[in-house]
């Protein structure tokens, strides 16, 4: 019921990246949940967070019973429900290099380190993996320009990349969806602002 998925490409800095699929029943016959995590480097939680939802759902599933968060009990009928009746495809850790790179050097880094765009400045190292999706990744003549979610400077902490898709750690995330046509609920998990958004 939880296989290791190995995603295809390496990030910038060589790490090989993993999710997680748990599910009772093959993967293409049924709905899935792809969660993600651990984009913004400095957002560490997030990581921890989904591979203790991965253990909690395995954990649960394999002795009979429910499970609690804060205030919200699940029993072991719907655990058995939630493992028998949907994949969930988990993926923990997008962004390996900038995460090392914020626990070791500098906490409130956000990018990855791919070093592409920088022209050899230290300032202008990274790409934010959340703008790199090819969905609006166009801002300047798709968005209003006073709502700025993005920038075109390697400088700024939110800049997009030079193409779509342009990292090898956001074709990972593309690839899993890829390989998962029923994905039906998409979730980017992060630990700041304690919001949840949604279309």
């Amino acid at each position: 019921k939880c296989e290791l998925i190995t995603l295809p490409e390496t990030s910038v800095e060589g790490r090989v990246c993993h999710a997680v699929r748990i599910g009772t029943l093959p993967a293409h016959v049924q709905d899935t949940f792809c969660i993600i995590g651990g984009v913004h480097a400095r957002e560490w939680g997030s990581c921890e967070i989904l591979v203790n939802l991965a253990t909690d759902l395995l954990e649960a599933h394999t002795a009979g019973t429910g499970l609690t968060y804060g205030g919200k009990s699940y029993t072991a009928a719907e655990v058995k429900g939630l493992v028998e009746g949907f994949n969930w495809v988990i993926f923990p850790l997008v962004n390996p290099d900038g995460r090392r790179y914020s626990q070791t050097t500098e906490p409130m880094w956000r990018k990855n380190r791919n070093p592409r765009d920088s022209g050899g400045d230290p300032e202008k190292v990274g790409v934010d993996l959340n703008r790199n999706h090819d969905f609006l990744w166009d801002f300047a003549t798709t968005m209003h320009p006073s709502s700025s979610p993005a920038s075109d400077d390697p400088s700024s902490d939110v800049y997009h990349g030079n193409a779509a898709y342009s990292e090898p750690e956001t074709r990972n995330v593309r690839w899993l969806l890829d390989q998962f046509p029923r994905a039906r609920w998409f979730m980017d998990v992060h630990s700041y602002s304690e919001l949840i958004l949604y279309n």
